[in-house]
């Protein structure tokens, strides 16, 4: 085992040749129709949607046109003993680019600085989810930032996630040893310098797992190729394997845009329009209410002030005199507006409790979980139940349908899991603001009078991304929305 490290040691710093080590190479070979990859929405961010302006979607899943795999990241997984070998004094670069990661499988030795780049003129926030290193979570919101950082240990793979973007996912593998490759354009791979005998290699991929064999390695290339199937998905979570069936074409889907495209109200001289069928006409009348009475008291005060001021005015000839007040007009300016708070107290009251009463019955179930900075939504799925593996998920898109009630179910989570911060869920047009409290389950519920897209806003600053933190609401005709679920479930 020593000759072995000796061996690898000296090979890694002289690039011996393959005279002396060898070499495994093969392909990553697909079977089967592919997934579709998920189309991601970028519109809430303005620098991402102009950096991508065509339908973009997620690169989980790339088939070459020669039948590979592309982003399946190979590598030595036993036979090497337990010597670490020299570090590389070079950097392994991860650069955040046209709101992704580039490249989205990276390998490296643990303890080599990982350089991180942000080519964007947004804010991305890096988040490694690493088990076996410190894990960090670091915000890089200037353009040409860089941040330097190290895994410790080894660990295949390390999940990266942009909490702003929640789309920008990527995956480092880090070893003990150099001996790995990812495969790209032609699904190829080839791994050098390797020193002859016996090993475990894996293969790796984000949606379809890992494949093994046992290779002998000699002075002379060893052709090795790993066969991926489409009937063979694995669970990144539990890491459980899954086998399904051939995709089946896809149908014709419903179209709603009549119903999502409806030229939103004109706006009022203060208020956006009004789409609420219950409590927003009576928050209408009461915020009126209020300014009418503050503005006749305020017009009143000012107006009594500039008479007094011309009225009492210092004049020639005239002497000031004292005057202890009038008891009358104190009980007047006393009495007046308690009597006016507790007449608007009583009303609010009234409103509040039908606001945050019981939801109709037959409400349709939402949870949303507020984070730095998303809007995580779940709906339940065919089970009607929330937690399974059926629940739909969306990140900024709530969906609804019009003239149904629907209860939504606020809480904070962290980014990190472990850091909850308070939010604010605001519906303009609904005159819709809940506080979302740590620690807090809070439902609220709301119903829609007509179709059309609107904006989620935080109102609350949350961090330094509050102002990406923007979510948005489409209403559906309720055909559309049941499409919509449908389509979801199939995803």
């Amino acid at each position: 085992m020593a000759k072995r490290f000796l061996f690898v040691a000296l090979s890694f710093f002289l690039g011996v040749g393959s005279a002396f080590a060898g070499t495994i190479q093969g392909k990553a070979l697909f079977d089967g129709t592919p997934g579709e990859n998920p189309k991601i929405d970028m519109s809430a961010d303005p620098v991402c949607r102009q950096l991508n302006p065509g339908t973009v979607f997620a690169q989980r899943i790339i088939v070459n046109s020669n039948g590979t795999l592309k982003n399946v990241f190979v590598y030595i997984k036993e036979g090497l003993g337990t010597e670490t070998l020299p570090v590389p004094q070079t950097p392994a670069v991860l650069d955040q680019k046209g709101c992704a990661y580039h490249p989205r499988i990276l390998g490296m030795q643990a303890n080599q600085k990982l350089q991180i780049l942000n080519s964007d003129a947004t804010l991305h926030n890096i988040h490694a989810f690493a088990k076996n290193s410190p894990e960090f979570n670091l915000g890089m919101p200037v353009q040409g930032m860089k941040l330097d950082k190290t895994f410790s240990n080894p660990e295949v793979m390390v999940k990266m996630k942009c909490d702003v973007h929640p789309w920008m996912m990527g995956y480092i593998g880090v070893l003990k040893h150099p001996f790995f490759a990812v495969t790209g354009e032609d699904g190829s791979f080839k791994i050098e310098n390797i020193p002859p005998g016996e090993y475990t290699v894996e293969a790796w991929h984000e949606t379809y797992g890992t494949k093994t064999q046992k290779i002998v390695v000699s002075d002379s290339p060893v052709e090795a190729d790993f066969k991926f199937s489409s009937k063979e998905i694995v669970d990144e979570a539990s890491g459980l394997k899954i086998t399904t069936s051939e995709p089946k074409p896809a149908g014709k889907q419903f179209d709603d845009s009549a119903a999502l495209n409806v030229p939103r109200p004109k706006m009022y001289w203060w208020l956006p329009p009004n789409i609420s069928t219950y409590y927003g006409p009576k928050i209408d009348q009461l915020f009126y209410l209020i300014l009418w009475l503050t503005g006749v008291i305020f017009i009143g005060v000012q107006g009594a002030l500039l008479y007094f001021l011309f009225r009492y005015r210092a004049r020639d000839g005239v002497k000031a005199t004292y005057t202890h007040g009038n008891n009358r007009l104190e009980v007047i300016w006393t009495v007046t507006p308690a009597v006016i708070l507790i007449f608007l107290t009583i009303w609010s009251q009234k409103v509040w409790s039908e606001i945050k009463g019981a939801p109709p019955s037959g409400a349709i179930p939402i949870e949303i979980q507020a984070e730095q900075f998303a809007w995580n939504i779940h709906y339940p799925g065919p089970d009607g139940k929330f937690g399974t593996a059926d629940d739909i998920k969306t990140i900024n898109q709530l969906h609804i349908p019009v003239g149904k009630p629907v209860r939504v179910r606020l809480t904070s989570i962290g980014k990190d899991g472990k850091h909850p911060v308070i939010h604010s869920f605001f519906l303009p047009e609904f005159r819709l603001r809940q506080d979302v409290v740590p620690g807090m389950a809070i439902d609220v519920w709301f119903e829609a009078t007509r179709t059309g897209q609107y904006e989620i806003a935080c109102s609350q600053f949350c961090g330094l991304g509050h102002y990406r933190m923007r979510g948005f609401l489409s209403i559906h005709s309720p055909e559309g929305f049941d499409a919509w679920l449908k389509e979801q479930g199939k995803a």
